[in-house]
């Protein structure tokens, strides 16, 4: 399972954009082949195409990670078309701004399904590729700080996120002796994500900043780019087989300068960090 190994196949969940895509493209750059599973085809081919350029080959399917089904299908697919998988990537999330009382029933019940029960499906059907293969692997679970700090304003998403950070640690002594190692990489702020994308400047986005600030959760201006995330999942997948990261948690450095005092300042070092056109 070391970076020499240059015949992996990786399975990655929510692959067509941000996170997903920037590790589809590490990857790619190792030589290995790589299936990226999302609801939009259209966007997972843009990240087949960031694949082959970086000199791995891709595949595409449709995944929906909330249906056991569509989770087996793509496993079947890939696997018919790479070969027995070596690395599960549980990516996939959905998540919503907004205080408990505001949000939708269905907003929350998919936030779940996609983060932690479509993590568990993705993880469940790696072990079993992998015991079949007899060749041990890697299962590396995508969290967020939220797991750990309580995070207003993304209550469904963190107490998702918490959920899989559990299921990470139980599998990993469920898997003991198995030659699978299991990984969990807790994100901090990280920028050009899709809900990033989605949200940004919006009411709900700056009532949930001004809440984190509020409570300290963030601090300065510093977001990490889906790049620097891929480097950390590439780097955990890829240490000898004998170590493993049970968690690994990058964040961003803050930019060099005193820290905001208010939140005006805060969102105005954002605005100049993040937005200079703006």
């Amino acid at each position: 399972m070391g970076e020499q190994d240059t015949d992996r196949v990786a399975l990655i969940s929510g692959g067509g954009t941000g996170i997903g895509q920037a590790i589809a493209a590490r990857f790619g750059a190792l030589g290995w082949r790589v299936a990226v599973g999302g609801r939009r085809t259209d966007l997972l081919e843009r990240t087949a195409e960031l694949v082959t350029k970086a000199g791995g080959t891709p595949f595409t399917h449709p995944l929906d990670v909330t249906s056991a089904d569509s989770v087996e299908a793509f496993f079947a697919a890939a696997q018919e078309r790479l070969g027995p998988v070596s690395v599960v990537i549980n990516n996939a999330a959905v998540a919503f701004s907004g205080p408990l009382c505001d949000a939708d029933p269905g907003e929350i019940d998919l936030a779940i399904a996609t983060k932690l029960t479509g993590s568990l499906y993705m993880a469940r059907q790696g072990v079993l590729a992998m015991r079949r293969a007899g060749s041990g692997g890697d299962i590396l679970f995508i969290t967020s700080t939220s797991a750990v700090e309580p995070w207003p304003h993304h209550l469904a998403y963190a107490a998702a996120s918490a959920g899989v950070e559990q299921a990470a640690r139980t599998l990993r002594l469920e898997l003991d002796g198995t030659g699978i190692r299991v990984t969990t990489l807790r994100c901090s702020n990280t920028k050009d994500t899709e809900f990033v994308t989605r949200e940004l400047g919006s009411d709900k986005m700056m009532d949930a900043n001004r809440a984190w600030f509020r409570h300290a959760l963030v601090r300065h201006a510093g977001l990490m780019t889906p790049d620097q995330v891929a480097e950390a999942v590439a780097q955990a997948v890829t240490l000898p087989p004998s170590l493993q990261y049970e968690v690994l948690a990058p964040s961003p450095m803050a930019p060099t300068g005193p820290l905001p005092g208010t939140f005006d300042e805060f969102i105005g070092e954002m605005v100049r960090h993040h937005m200079p056109s703006a």
